[in-house]
């Protein structure tokens, strides 16, 4: 894997002041600087004085293009504070070779820190603040491994369940901006990287064998806390909750709205089947499930395709079973209480294209609805040249985007009309015992000070 020097800016107090207010509200910001041998659009770890006399963060940096002579536009994100650390502080734990080298980097406007000087610099940055090792060793990773397409098992697990939080955040924000913060800030560990091939820029993803790698993990800790403020009631069925192989909880604030994500799974990530979201609207009372597919390779026809198998059709068969049971449609007695569908159940066809760290976007993919996926699996429902069921962007145009579905769900305009949360447990806990994982995302309003369970 390629090496990577390191650099130092530092800001006035007027910039200072600037930054801290940009701060408060995100944690990303951007300024015009003078900066030479560093190539637009690639990732970089910056280290951030304030003072001259500090090192107050360190954060990840893009160069963008120029936006004044000799100025480019720089965007700092992914900042972590490392509590204003005296320069001498780390100079006395510096070699004498190494010293003279972070010093001639750290004067007047900083500059670019060698190669050899960055290693030992990061180490003594982790030595005087011990509790910011994961995020710096992440920040490492994710400039190391950015230019790769990650593939394998874990991969195709990891591509779900980011999908999954990703669509999560923007129905709860109602825009795109947390999502990119937070999806372009994973990073798996550098030692689970494996083959990488610089010429196709791809790479294995290998978690060590019973790991608890999943995607929640490899996102910053300023997000994650190791209990659900709800205490889920969905996986607190008898002699479950405990056998669980493992639970994450992330936390994500706007205003007095809270998305707080819980993830669940029984097996290793390479033995996991697929990944299900189930998100709570909870100011319109309202459930959506889908399902994650993986799309397999293009072919010459259809482009990238899903062909229906066994295991979708019981899934299937299962919804269908719930709807005929409990889907009927009430009269409502609220605005809020109106769907153009009252049907929750989706799944969503997503090409597997490898996962990348540093990007932000979601796969263009396909949400069908249950109705839709009863229509394309029966007898009118699209073929292959073989007479096989098979599902593609081209012979299955009735689907939602990812920006349709988004709006939807945070209108209240598709989901359930389901009160009772122990019938939809029964459910997700059916789904639980073939093999997959549940992301659980529930909105939560702390305005009147009292957080609501999610089912």
């Amino acid at each position: 894997m390629p090496k990577h020097h390191g650099l130092i800016i530092h800001f006035d107090e007027e910039q200072r002041g600037d930054f801290l207010k940009e701060e408060k509200e995100n944690q990303s910001f951007s300024d015009a600087l003078s900066v030479h041998d560093w190539e637009i659009k690639k990732l970089q770890i910056v280290l951030l004085s304030f003072t001259g006399a500090t090192i107050d963060y360190i954060c990840l940096a893009t160069k963008g293009n120029r936006v004044a002579t000799a100025k480019s536009r720089v965007e700092f994100s992914d900042l972590v504070d490392l509590s204003s650390i005296p320069v001498h502080e780390i100079e006395k734990l510096l070699a004498p070779n190494t010293k003279l080298h972070f010093m001639r980097s750290s004067s007047g406007r900083g500059g670019k820190i060698p190669e050899k000087t960055w290693d030992e610099v990061l180490a003594v940055l982790k030595e005087l603040r011990p509790n910011q090792v994961g995020e710096i060793d992440r920040l490492i990773s994710l400039t190391t491994i950015a230019k790769y397409r990650l593939t394998g098992v874990a991969a195709e697990v990891l591509l779900q369940e980011r999908e999954a939080l990703g669509v999560a955040l923007d129905i709860f924000s109602g825009s795109n901006q947390l999502r990119k913060d937070v999806l372009r800030a994973w990073a798996p560990g550098l030692d689970e990287i494996q083959e990488c091939n610089d010429e196709d820029q791809v790479a294995k993803l290998s978690p060590h064998q019973g790991s608890s790698s999943f995607f929640l993990s490899g996102i910053p800790e300023r997000y994650i806390q190791e209990e659900s403020a709800t205490q889920h009631d969905l996986f607190n069925w008898e002699n479950e909750k405990a056998s669980l192989h493992r639970m994450g909880v992330s936390i994500f604030n706007k205003g007095s709205r809270v998305l707080e994500v819980v993830y669940a799974n029984k097996n290793d990530i390479e033995k996991t089947l697929g990944v299900d979201l189930i998100y709570h609207n909870q100011e319109f009372h309202s459930f959506v499930l889908v399902q994650y597919k993986l799309m397999k390779d293009r072919n010459e026809l259809e482009g990238y395709y899903y062909r229906p198998d066994k295991q979708l059709e019981k899934e299937v068969s299962r919804m269908n079973q719930f709807h005929e049971k409990h889907g009927g449609v009430k009269s409502i007695k609220s605005h809020k209480e109106y769907r153009i569908n009252s049907d929750g159940f989706l799944f969503k066809l997503v090409p597997n294209k490898g996962i990348q760290a540093a990007s932000e976007k979601l796969i263009s993919g396909m949400y069908l609805t249950r109705e839709y996926m009863n229509f394309l699996l029966g007898d009118d429902g699209p073929k292959g040249v073989k007479g096989g069921g098979l599902i593609s962007f081209n012979n299955s145009p009735r689907y939602l985007t990812n920006t349709e579905f988004v709006n939807l769900v945070n209108r209240g305009w598709v989901g359930s009309n389901c009160d009772q949360s122990d019938l939809l447990a029964d459910l997700i806990k059916s789904f639980l015992d073939t093999g997959r994982a549940v992301l659980v995302a529930t909105e939560i309003d702390t305005a009147n000070k009292q957080l609501q369970r999610t089912v």
